[in-house]
């Protein structure tokens, strides 16, 4: 992390800016580092140990930090051992809301991320005013659900597809009625009496492995998700990229064949997402069943329309030719299209999720293809890892845009 954006010198003339700024870095730090000591925060941020003890004495009163022992193996020298901090993750629980084209998710974390409470439903991503209502609704009941006091709620974070600026509260286009004209931000923590955060729902999946699950250990970063469209988020220089019009990271709309399908999205003829999508995949899966090629998907799958990438994956599975060239050439279009992100930032890591990639098979042929189409000098420079498919990861990466502004909440 880079912390020139939010150090502040000792020797500033504004006393309030430089207690805020530093109260902030403080926070921020231990989130990512605990279990730590006060001397260590001290060294790693150039700060001094009675600042570090001034700032982290009232959060241990309030019951967000607490002191632990330092292990066994951590403490070298005979004598006291060393007290280390740590946030407390039953001080909040946070709300998270994942809502897309195939369903809408609620999950219920603590601070640091842990799942206390999920409900899933099917109901997808509509028109602005539809949402709310429903969201109004179906929220507080939720909360009720799992009988946590609402004062113990940090907030409330919602992840959804589309050009989404977080820190700004501005939504740009999702590609839905009514959503550009109002801020739900506003809107649904009046009704709610909660704070309310929006992001990306890529980009707040970015923002959960750096916090939550620690996965941003060198930079550039890059979260590749496939779905219904694809995206790249990325994290460079410690700050997560939006771009202008947070459109940065819509990878899923860049050209990759001249003159191909047009995207029901964004009206181009041959982006990636009309080529290598779950509902590009989807269709093509549904024009193989639909004529007279010997296909396992009319075992699996009665009714096209029904037709799930779960079965299209398993028909894969079952050695269905047609069905395995539709993938194959699908990753292979996703792969190009990673290798050209990894020649334009080269990251540090990359992390991939998708249906798609979830298989073995799936996933050692992207990375075949990457490797194939990367700049040599890139080889063995770059950490990937695939996740496995989580129905609520998007909702837990919601919660975390909630912690992410909390971390730098005014004191």
């Amino acid at each position: 992390m880079d912390l020139e954006d939010y150090f502040v010198s000792e020797k500033g003339s504004n006393h309030q800016l430089l207690k805020q700024s530093n109260h902030n870095l403080i926070k921020r730090h231990i989130y990512r580092n605990s279990p730590i000591s006060r001397v260590e925060i001290a060294h790693q941020l150039g700060l001094t140990t009675a600042t570090i003890t001034g700032m982290v004495n009232p959060m241990i009163s309030s019951g967000l930090l607490r002191e632990t022992t330092a292990q066994a193996d951590e403490t070298k020298a005979a004598g006291r051992p060393r007290m280390m901090l740590e946030f407390v993750a039953e001080a909040y629980y946070i709300c998270g809301v994942d809502t897309g084209p195939y369903r809408t998710n609620y999950i219920l974390t603590d601070l640091l991320g842990n799942i206390i409470a999920v409900r899933r439903t099917n109901q997808p991503l509509g028109a602005y005013q539809v949402t709310l209502e429903r969201f109004a609704r179906e929220i507080p009941d939720f909360l009720d659900e799992t009988g946590i006091p609402r004062e113990k709620i940090l907030g409330v974070g919602i992840c959804l597809p589309g050009m989404i600026d977080g820190n700004a509260d501005k939504i740009y286009d999702i590609f839905q009625e009514g959503w550009t004209e109002h801020s739900i931000s506003t809107e649904l923590g009046e009704r709610l009496g909660l704070k309310v955060e929006v992001e990306n729902n890529v980009r707040a999946r970015a923002i959960s492995a750096e916090l939550f699950d620690r996965m941003v250990q060198a930079e550039p970063f890059a979260y590749f998700f496939v779905s219904f469209g694809i995206a790249c988020q990325m994290i460079i220089d410690g700050k997560v990229l939006y771009g202008q019009s947070a459109a940065a990271g819509e990878i899923g709309h860049t050209v990759v064949q001249r003159n191909g399908p047009v995207c029901p999205t964004c009206g181009n003829r041959g982006c990636l997402e009309a080529l290598t999508g779950e509902r590009a995949i989807l269709q093509q899966c549904r024009d193989i069943m639909a004529t007279d090629t010997p296909t396992v998907l009319k075992e699996l799958c009665r009714d096209a329309n029904r037709l799930t990438m779960d079965q299209v994956l398993e028909a894969q599975k079952l050695g269905d030719k047609a069905v395995s060239q539709v993938i194959e050439d699908a990753i292979e279009y996703l792969g190009i299209a990673l290798a050209n992100t990894i020649n334009l930032i080269s990251p540090r890591s990359v992390v991939l999720e998708g249906r798609i990639l979830s298989t073995p098979t799936n996933q050692e042929r992207m990375l075949r293809i990457v490797d194939q189409y990367m700049f040599h000098i890139h080889s063995g420079m770059t950490d990937f890892t695939f996740l496995p498919y989580d129905p609520d990861r998007g909702a837990r990466a919601a919660a975390s845009v909630v912690v992410k502004e909390f971390l730098g909440r005014p004191l």
